[in-house]
Order: structure tokens, then sequence, then C-alpha cells
């Protein structure tokens, strides 16, 4: 037994020596995000996620950063980023001329004056493990219809899975083609990238496996995953996201602050009082939307609003 647990102690320090070794000999790596609170909506149709998805993967190509990861949803996006701030911030500025542009082609008028984008610095492994996390679980969260593996506007669904192969070279295409995928001129695009039902494969330039690498296996990333709901507390908070949690992973935060502080009871039976004080620390703890508290502590929305000031 002892040596048992010796190996696994031996074995531990090698995968994360392995881990800490990837991320010190790259970087500077950087969060970048958008704030969808005050962004209206952008992206509606498949066609609008289509083009943003190919706006990426063109930008991309033609400056100097990594994408680890990323997660487009409807009014706003997260990205992984390694590179020099200054480049991260080409980045996204080209992406939000082309998407201004885009607009202005399908004639429909979008107020682009609130997308800006926020770079916070991801200063060591730890953090790095729980930023990737956090923008890999958004988008599902998101859309209650899907799992970490069905939403199809990241790379949430790479992450530990079976890659994404395309059905053919974006070099193989097409003048015509190339001119669908890119809404205009072809970009010249590396001869790697693949092409998936007229969008560029997310795993033709992103760091799949860089991004995997800074975790110890699988396993310690669907832990991550699953749980953690403090650290993405923290996240949010700094990011200014409305809901981080989806109400399921809220309902088990809720449960366990009521047997903390109730001995038990279930959050809906207790007092309207007791009701209030839950609701102030889902929202300042973590960061509940006022719907979320309303339907798990059921509350009448009118007092939601008077408690938030509203």
């Amino acid at each position: 037994m002892k040596n048992i647990i010796e190996k696994r102690l031996v074995n531990f320090s090698v995968l994360e020596g392995n881990c800490e070794a990837t991320f010190q000999n790259g970087g500077p790596y950087w969060h970048l995000c958008t704030p969808g609170q005050y962004t209206e909506l952008l992206f509606e149709t498949y066609e609008d996620y289509r083009f943003i998805m190919n706006t990426i993967a063109i930008v991309a190509s033609v400056h100097r950063i990594t994408v680890i990861t990323f997660e487009v949803m409807s009014n706003h996006v997260h990205f992984i980023l390694e590179g020099e701030e200054n480049d991260c911030s080409k980045f996204f500025d080209a992406i939000k001329r082309r998407l201004s542009r885009y607009y202005r082609t399908i004639g429909r008028f979008v107020d682009l004056s609130a997308f800006t984008c926020k770079l916070i610095p991801i200063e060591d492994l730890r953090a790095m493990r729980i930023e990737i996390v956090y923008v890999n679980r958004n988008g599902y969260l998101a859309n209650e219809s899907h799992t970490p593996y069905s939403y199809p506007w990241g790379c949430g669904c790479l992450y530990f899975s079976k890659a994404q192969f395309g059905q053919i070279k974006y070099s193989e295409l097409t003048d015509l083609q190339k001119r669908r995928i890119c809404r205009g001129r072809p970009a010249v695009l590396p001869d790697n990238y693949y092409i998936i039902d007229g969008i560029v494969d997310m795993a033709s330039y992103c760091a799949i496996k860089k991004g995997m690498a800074f975790y110890r296996n699988a396993h310690q990333y669907f832990s991550l995953l699953a749980k953690n709901y403090e650290a993405y507390s923290e996240i949010a908070k700094r990011l200014g996201d409305d809901v981080f949690l989806s109400d399921d992973e809220m309902f088990a935060v809720l449960s366990l602050l009521s047997k903390k502080e109730y001995g038990g009871t279930r959050p809906t039976m207790l007092p309207v009082k007791d009701k209030l004080h839950l609701a102030r620390k889902m929202r300042t703890e973590y960061n509940a939307s006022e719907g979320q508290i309303q339907r798990m502590l059921r509350l009448d929305r009118n007092v939601i609003a008077e408690l938030f000031g509203k």
C-alpha cells in the first residue's frame, strides 16, 4: 500500500510539473470578454453565428495571438488568448470591424458601441485552469437546451473529446465557396484549415491540445467543470457577467446555504425574512439572476424588485 501511495504521489508530481512547465513556457495569457449586460442581441440566426465563427478563424490567422478556447453567446463573447496585450486588442478590433460590415451588408442596424473588450491577465496555472473551464461552460449555461458537448459555438465541445475533423480543406474549395465562407473577397487561410458545413473547423486554428495540457488529466478538468462554484463567482464578479451558474448548480448552492444557516430546512419552506436573507447572498456572493432567485425561493416578482431597488 505504501508503495502504491508513493507511486501516485510521484505521478501526481510529474503531471503537475508538466502542466506548470506548459504554463511557464508560454504567455502572456489573457481572458478577453465583452459586457453582455450592456450589449444588444448580436447573433440571432444560424447565419449570424456562422459569420462570427468564420470571422474568428479568419482574424486569428493573421494576428500574432493563439486562441486557447472561446465561446460565442447571443450578445457577448469570451476568449482565452496567448499573446501580447496590444495584439489581443487588435485581434478583437478586427473582429468588431468585420462584424460592423456584416450588419451593414445585410441591412440590419446593430449598435456595437457597448461591444468592447476587457483584457484580464491570467497570471498562474490555477487561474488558467479555472478561467478555461469558466469560458467553456459559458455557452451551455446560457442555453439550457445544450450540454458542454452539444453547444456548437465555441471550443468547449472539443476539450477532452474526440476532435472534430473537417470535411474538406479550405484550399480545396472553389472560389465561390470561399467567398460564401468569407462573405466577400476570399481570405488566404493556412492549408491545414478544414471546413465543416461551411464553417472553419475550430480544431484547425485553436490550440486545444495546449489548453488541455494545463490539466493533469481529463478527470481534473471535469471535476472543475462540475464544481468550484466559489471560484466561478469571483470570476463572474470580476468580468461583470450576469449569470454564471445553471439552475441545477444554483439549487445545489442554495441547499448548502440553507443547511448551514437554517439546519436543513427546504429553502422554499422558510419564512419570507429568511428567504430574503438567502436572496441577498445568492445575488452578492453567487451572482444569481433575479429570475433564478424568484424561481428557487418562490418569491413574488415585486418583492424581488423591491429587494434589489427596482
